[in-house]
């Protein structure tokens, strides 16, 4: 009964996190490459139940800007449908994101984060968006100082440098986020050879 009730909040968070990408993409925290490819994986196979492969087809359609709340929600459940009027009352709201830099800021700056260290893990086509991504962040002279040094950082993390003297050239807002990234890929470094 446990293992059932694991599965199920598994499942449940999996939507969830699929509904609030959607919303994040959809308003311009993210960006929308990063939930539309897997959109239509889920769409367009048949590893996942019927009624998400419905709503990855809803959220697809909302990505590419349609917000009709009835045509939106017609082959859904009512669960489903409930989550997607959420979405588009989210997406339709005044985003607090956007009229607070530093809150919005800092969302993207722990998204980042968490994508380095996936990508650092062995995600090969993340790590190339992020090679690129991190490019652009040193070389675009709108971005602030700071955040053009956390790209230089980040790019050289990439590429695999894992010494904390790296951290030296980071705001202290940066520093202790980026010092966790270096210290949990230097013990996935280490872990293998403690099995020897």
């Amino acid at each position: 009964m446990s293992e059932h009730q694991s599965l199920d909040d598994n499942y449940d968070e999996k939507i969830e996190k699929m509904v609030s990408l959607t919303v994040s993409a959809a308003k311009g925290v993210i960006p929308e490459a990063q939930i539309s490819l897997p959109l239509a994986q889920i769409a367009n196979g048949d590893l996942a139940p019927f009624e998400a492969r419905e709503l990855a087809q809803t959220l697809s359609r909302i990505l590419k800007g349609e917000r009709d709340p009835l045509a939106l929600v017609e082959s859904l459940t009512p669960e489903f449908t409930e989550m997607i009027w959420e979405a588009l009352a989210e997406i339709e709201s005044p985003s607090p994101e956007l009229d607070d830099e530093e809150e919005r800021e800092e969302i993207v700056f722990e998204q980042l984060i968490e994508k380095v260290a996936e990508a650092c893990a062995g995600e090969v086509m993340l790590w190339q968006r992020l090679w690129d991504f991190t490019e652009e962040l040193t070389t675009d002279e709108r971005v602030p100082s700071e955040i053009q040094v956390l790209g230089a950082v980040l790019r050289k993390i990439l590429a695999g440098e894992r010494q904390k003297h790296v951290l030296d050239e980071l705001s202290p807002e940066h520093r202790w986020a980026v010092e966790q990234l270096l210290d949990w890929l230097n013990e996935q470094a280490v872990e293998p050879g403690i099995t020897q």
